[in-house]
């Protein structure tokens, strides 16, 4: 019999195992390989936290329901104890001048491989769990596609529903429910966005740099969000941590006004923008744009949709075609199409019900022995660590508080 099984080998289940106070512990993982989808965090770089107080990092969660919950584990585990678990096993890590913090190889390889090195619990990989029984005896049958095993305490951390080619599938919610939890319908979190009748394919790749972003709803004249920061054109519609943050509240058809410089206020940008194409007539107005701090082929993109030439100088520009073309640049409009979904989205939204897990401990309060950590309970932040940070900190606080 195990002192602990852990269903789930990703982030929060890694990085439980690695700090267990046992060694007869068991790891299952229903895919061929663990850690699959913190390969992908921080663009394969592995954002694991950054440099923010607890209370300054709790803001970036989605209720306050979710920021007291988080609260104990974060207090237990802030991202500063984090950073140094890491060092002192030998990791590296560099902080960028936004206070995210990366291993210094710049590889999630190297965090994955590190957690994996350091697991206390045998790791079963390509292992399915099918169901889940408690015992008169009050420990647990876990039935798996190998065999059937049996231990004292369980751990699910088995994620959400977003990026399931990396074996997040939401499995881990069906063991939760015939547990007797009640599970918040999931729904993606951080996820891009699909615009209407896109112009802008050709743009995927690149990025507009701490620009304002304003979302409105359908037919509301009042801004429901407002933010700084940087915008990602994709092959279909618009992404980066701007668009990711603002996703759990956008709806298909609300309006996204963006400017496409950077800017202090949108009337110190439009009197900027008149004031260039005025003084320099015989410019090409695409040199100028670009003088201006737009990429070349964005440049050209606005020219081309007011049905202007690529060489048209700024002396040829009418006043008519002048005002359109700055609008574009301060006012730009985009109308969504489409939330995308679990395919792409970064984290889930919903999950394993918070009032059913005792915060201080992560133990489940219906099911004595039975402890939950990571993306399976219902909790979404922001883009920027805080998701990783906020799986490390509840698994290392569930396993504080299984028994030996």
């Amino acid at each position: 019999m195990y002192e602990l099984i852990i269903i789930g080998g990703g982030a929060a289940g890694l990085f439980a195992s690695a700090n267990l106070p046992t060694r007869n512990a068991l790891l299952i993982e229903h895919t061929p390989e663990v850690g699959k989808k913190m390969l992908i965090t921080g663009g394969g770089m592995c954002n694991i936290t950054n440099t923010l107080s607890v209370e300054a990092f709790l803001t970036h969660f989605g209720s306050k329901e979710q920021r007291n919950f988080l609260l104990p584990a974060l207090q237990n585990l802030p991202p500063s104890a984090l950073s140094s678990w890491f060092e002192q096993r030998g990791c590296a890590l560099v902080v960028r001048e936004d206070g995210k913090v990366f291993p210094k190889s710049l590889d999630a390889h190297q965090i994955r491989d590190l957690l994996v090195r350091e697991s206390r619990a045998t790791i079963l990989p390509g292992t399915k769990v099918e169901s889940i029984q408690k015992t008169e005896t009050n420990t647990f049958l876990v039935t798996t596609s190998r065999e059937t095993y049996e231990t004292k305490q369980l751990l699910l951390a088995t994620g959400g529903m977003s990026y399931p080619r990396t074996g997040s599938d939401g499995s881990g919610y069906q063991l939760a429910k015939a547990l007797g939890h009640t599970i918040v319908p999931p729904r993606s979190g951080l996820a891009a966005l699909a615009i209407e009748a896109y112009p802008y394919r050709h743009l995927a790749g690149n990025a507009l740099r701490s620009v304002q972003v304003e979302f409105y709803h359908q037919g509301e004249a009042k801004r429901y969000a407002h933010a700084v920061g940087d915008v990602l054109f994709t092959h279909d519609g618009l992404s980066g941590p701007v668009i990711l943050t603002a996703s759990r509240s956008v709806l298909k058809a609300d309006r996204i006004v963006a400017t496409l410089l950077s800017c202090k206020t949108k009337a110190d940008l439009e009197k900027q923008l008149h004031a260039l194409l005025l003084a320099q007539p015989k410019k090409q107005v695409s040199s100028l744009l670009k003088e201006a701090g737009l990429f070349s082929t964005l440049a050209q993109s606005l020219l081309s949709s007011l049905s202007l030439k690529a060489e048209t100088k700024a002396g040829e520009l009418g006043k008519q075609h002048r005002l359109q073309l700055v609008r574009l640049i301060t006012d730009h409009p985009f109308t969504v199409s489409s939330v995308k979904g679990f395919q792409s989205a970064m984290v889930t939204a919903g999950g394993v019900n918070l009032s059913e897990v005792d915060r201080k401990r992560m133990e489940s309060t219906l099911q004595k022995g039975l402890f939950f950590c990571g993306e399976v309970l219902d909790y979404d932040g922001e883009s920027g660590g805080f998701n990783l940070q906020a799986a490390f900190s509840t698994a290392y606080l569930a396993v504080q508080h299984v028994s030996r």
